[in-house]
C-alpha cells in the first residue's frame, strides 16, 4: 500500500487528467461562437467538431479497458494525456477549421483511454473496504469539470481569444503526466488481451457511416448517390456486426443484456439525456452570442445553470434512488427537460425563458442521469458488471453523437426553408460588399452580418427570423425526443428486482 502523501498525489494527478478531458468538452463549446466568427465555420462544421470528438471518444472506450488490463493502466493513461497534450497544441496554434475537426477528434481518443482507466487507477489506489471513496472521488472530479468549464472559457475569452481554451490545458496535462509518471504504481498483474478488434473495425464503420449520412443529407442531398452509398455502407455494416457478435466468444456487444428491462429501459432513455445535454450546451451558447449579443462570459455565467445542479445535488439524488425509485426520479427528470424544451420550441426565446429552461435543463440532467446509471448496473450481475458498464457508456455516448446530428439537420433545413425564397438576394448583396467568406457562417451568425455589413442592411432580419427558427425547430426535435424517452422509462418495472446472481 501506498504513503498517504504518495497516494494523495497520485489521485490528484488522475483526477487533473480527468477534470482537464471533461473541462476541453464545455470550454469549446462555450468557444464556438467566437471560433465561428473568427474561422467563418458554418454550423455544420462546428457540429463536426463537438462529433469528431464524440465518435473518436465512443467507438473505441469498450477496447481501452481490456488494453489497459492487459498492458497496463498506468502506461495507457499515460498516452492518452499525451495525445490530449498534442491536440491542445494542434488547437492551440491552428488556423483552419478543418484542423479544429482533427483536434476534437484526438481529444476524443485520449478521452476513450482517460476515461475507463481513471476510474480503474483510482480504485487502485484504495484498500477493498474503501472502493466506494474511489468511485465518490470520481464522480467529484467529472463534475467538476464540467461545472468549471462554462465559466472558465467565459473568462478565458473575456480578455483573451479562443486559441487560450487550448493552450490553458497544455500546462495542466503536463502536470498530470508528471504526477501519474512518479506517482502511480505500475500494475505486477496484466491479462492476456481479447479484444474483439473487427468488432470495433464494424462498429467505427457504423457509427461513421450513419452520422455522415445524417450530417451531410441536407448538404449533399438526401437521394444524391453519396448519402444513398453511406446508408447503404451502414446497414450492411449493421448487419455483418450483429452475425458476427453471435458467433465470437468475446463479443463487443452482449445481445442478452437487452432482455433485461432494467438496462434496456434504463440505458436508451440515459442515451437521451445525454442526448439532450450535447443539443443544449451546443445550440444555446450560439444563440446567446450570435442573437442576444451576450459576451462569452455571460454566456458561461448562463450556462453555469445547467452544469451546477449535476455538482451539487448528483450525491442528494443518488440518496434518493432506494427510497423514492430510479423511475420516479427519472420521470420527474424528463418532465423538466419537457418544459424547458417546450419554452425554446413555442415561445421567442428571451431572458426569462433562457434562464428557467436552463435551470430546468440542468435540474432534468441530475434527476435522470444518475438514477439511471444506478438502476440499469445494480441489476446486472457482478461477473458481467464491467462489460454492462462499457455498453451503457457506448449506448450513452451513441445517444449524444446521433442527438446532435439529428438536431444539425433540423435547424438547418428549417433555416434553408426560411432563406430559400431570399438566397438570390442575398448573394448579391454578400458579391457587392466583396466578401470572402464562408457564406454559410454568414447565414447562421446574425452578429456577424450586422457587424460585417451594419445593423440596417436589408437581409439582417431574414437572417435573423432563419436562425430562429432554425433554433426552435432544433427543440421541436428535442421535445418529441423527451416524449419518448418518457415512454421508455414508463416500461421500466416499479420495484426493482433484488440481484443474488
Amino acid at each position: 500500500m501506498q504513503t498517504t502523501s504518495r497516494r494523495a498525489f497520485a489521485i490528484a494527478g488522475i483526477g487533473l487528467g480527468l477534470i482537464v478531458l471533461g473541462m476541453i468538452w464545455s470550454l469549446v463549446n462555450t468557444a464556438l461562437a467566437s471560433i465561428q466568427k473568427d474561422l467563418f465555420a458554418s454550423v455544420l462544421q462546428l457540429q463536426w467538431m463537438m462529433n469528431c470528438f464524440g465518435i473518436f471518444l465512443c467507438v473505441p472506450l469498450l477496447t481501452m479497458g481490456k488494453l489497459g488490463d492487459a498492458y497496463g493502466r498506468k502506461k495507457l493513461y499515460l498516452c492518452g494525456l499525451a495525445i490530449a497534450l498534442l491536440a491542445s497544441a494542434i488547437g492551440g496554434f491552428t488556423t483552419r477549421i478543418e484542423y479544429l475537426i482533427a483536434c476534437m477528434g484526438l481529444f476524443g481518443l485520449a478521452g476513450s483511454m482517460i476515461l475507463p482507466l481513471s476510474q480503474a487507477l483510482l480504485v487502485h489506489q484504495f484498500p477493498e473496504h474503501q472502493k466506494g471513496k474511489a468511485i465518490a472521488l470520481w464522480s467529484i472530479f467529472a463534475s467538476l469539470s464540467l461545472a468549471c468549464g462554462p465559466i472558465v472559457s467565459g473568462l478565458i475569452l473575456n480578455w483573451l481569444n479562443w486559441h487560450w481554451i487550448y493552450w490553458v490545458d497544455i500546462p495542466l496535462i503536463a502536470v498530470a503526466i508528471a504526477i501519474v509518471y512518479f506517482f502511480v504504481d505500475k500494475e505486477n498483474e496484466f491479462q492476456k488481451p481479447h479484444c474483439d478488434w473487427i468488432g470495433v473495425g464494424l462498429l467505427a464503420l457504423i457509427v461513421a457511416s450513419l452520422v455522415m449520412g445524417i450530417m451531410q443529407g441536407p448538404t449533399w442531398g438526401w437521394t444524391s448517390p453519396l448519402i444513398i452509398a453511406l446508408f447503404a455502407l451502414w446497414l450492411i455494416s449493421l448487419a455483418i456486426f450483429i452475425f458476427l457478435e453471435g458467433k465470437t466468444k468475446t463479443p463487443f456487444f452482449r445481445p442478452d443484456l437487452f432482455s433485461n428491462r432494467y438496462f434496456l429501459f434504463s440505458a436508451i432513455p440515459n442515451g437521451c439525456t445525454i442526448g439532450f445535454l450535447w443539443v443544449c450546451v451546443f445550440t444555446i451558447p450560439l444563440y446567446l452570442q450570435n442573437m442576444l449579443r451576450f459576451s462569452p462570459l455571460e454566456t458561461g455565467f448562463c450556462l453555469l445553470l445547467i452544469t451546477l445542479p449535476v455538482f451539487f445535488f448528483s450525491v442528494t439524488i443518488s440518496n434518493w434512488c432506494p427510497k423514492w425509485g430510479a423511475k420516479s426520479l427519472m420521470l420527474v427528470g424528463y418532465s423538466l427537460f419537457l418544459i424547458a424544451f417546450l419554452l425554446q420550441a413555442f415561445i421567442t426565446p428571451n431572458y426569462w425563458t433562457l434562464g428557467i429552461g436552463c435551470l430546468a435543463i440542468g435540474f432534468g440532467w441530475v434527476l435522470t442521469w444518475g438514477p439511471s446509471i444506478s438502476n440499469s448496473l445494480s441489476s446486472i450481475p457482478h461477473r458481467i458488471a464491467g462489460i454492462a458498464s462499457g455498453m451503457f457508456t457506448t449506448l450513452q455516448e451513441l445517444g449524444a453523437i446521433l442527438s446532435l446530428a439529428l438536431a444539425g439537420v433540423f435547424f438547418r433545413t428549417a433555416q434553408q426553408n426560411h432563406l430559400q425564397p431570399h438566397m438570390d438576394l442575398i448573394r448579391s448583396k454578400f458579391n457587392a460588399s466583396n466578401l470572402e467568406t464562408n457564406l454559410d457562417s454568414l447565414l447562421s451568425n446574425p452578429a456577424a452580418v450586422e457587424q460585417l455589413l451594419g445593423p440596417d442592411t436589408s437581409i439582417l432580419p431574414w437572417i435573423t427570423k432563419a436562425f430562429v427558427a432554425g433554433y426552435e425547430a432544433t427543440f421541436q426535435f428535442l421535445l418529441v425526443s423527451c416524449i419518448v424517452a418518457i415512454l421508455l422509462t414508463n416500461l421500466l418495472p416499479k420495484h426493482k428486482k433484488t440481484n443474488n446472481t
